[in-house]
């Protein structure tokens, strides 16, 4: 019979196979340098950015920190990636640059934020399941404001899990999803404008706290909302 310790030793080389059998095609470690970040490294490997957030656990676009190694998937050979140079150190001010990284780094100007407060539940993976979403904590009653304009493309006042939950669409594939919330101040077909309260916050549905839980999509795609909003 196999003694203890060399069945710990078979079990740990069965979860490292498993590991890397999960890496399907090819792909390269990039380390981040100084003035890199998530949008200009996608870029220059020519991957979806969330993909690459996604396969290195990064749940906010600004955890990346020079010094990071980064998992690129699809590419057989290392890039080097041209650093953003703030706008005060530029040799040619009048030259013409990408915008500032706050900006279309991240995208992180495409909505407004729902709602002001604490997110207490993160964009991933939750207890051995997916979150689509994130969780913002903010006190009964307060206005929900739209992330942007768009039309109601959805209501319901007891969707499974969700409880009363709004859905707005907007013009260029997004949508955005309202959810746990205490009361629905819109109705189905009407078109908001960004910032109009659309209801309240609440704590209906399988929620366990008063928050909103904030999903971002295009089109049927989940999408982090922490890389949309500034």
């Amino acid at each position: 019979m196999p003694s203890p310790r060399k069945n710990l030793f078979i079990l740990a080389l069965f979860f490292l196979a498993l590991t890397f059998s999960g890496c399907v095609g090819p792909g390269v470690y990039h380390r981040v340098g100084k003035g890199e970040n998530l949008y200009r490294i996608s870029k220059t490997y020519g991957v979806d950015m969330q993909d690459v957030a996604e396969l290195n656990d990064i749940r906010d676009p600004a955890e990346i920190r020079a010094g990071k190694l980064l998992y690129i998937p699809g590419v057989s050979r290392l890039r080097k990636v041209k650093p953003y140079v703030p706008p005060s150190r530029r040799a040619a001010p009048s030259e013409k640059e990408e915008e500032p990284e706050g900006r279309i780094v991240t995208r992180r100007d495409r909505f407004q934020w729902p709602v002001t407060g604490k997110v207490i539940s993160s964009f991933g993976m939750r207890q051995g399941t997916r979150h689509g979403g994130i969780d913002i904590k903010a006190a009964e009653g307060v206005p929900i404001k739209a992330a942007d304009s768009g039309v109601v493309a959805y209501i319901d006042s007891d969707m499974r899990g969700y409880g009363k939950i709004v859905i707005l669409k907007h013009v260029d594939g997004f949508f955005t999803v309202y959810a746990h919330n205490k009361e629905n101040l819109v109705k189905m077909g009407e078109e908001v404008v960004k910032g109009a309260s659309i209801a309240t916050v609440g704590s209906s549905g399988n929620a366990t706290t008063t928050h909103l839980h904030f999903e971002v999509r295009y089109g049927k795609t989940v999408r982090n909302p922490l890389f949309f909003l500034p």
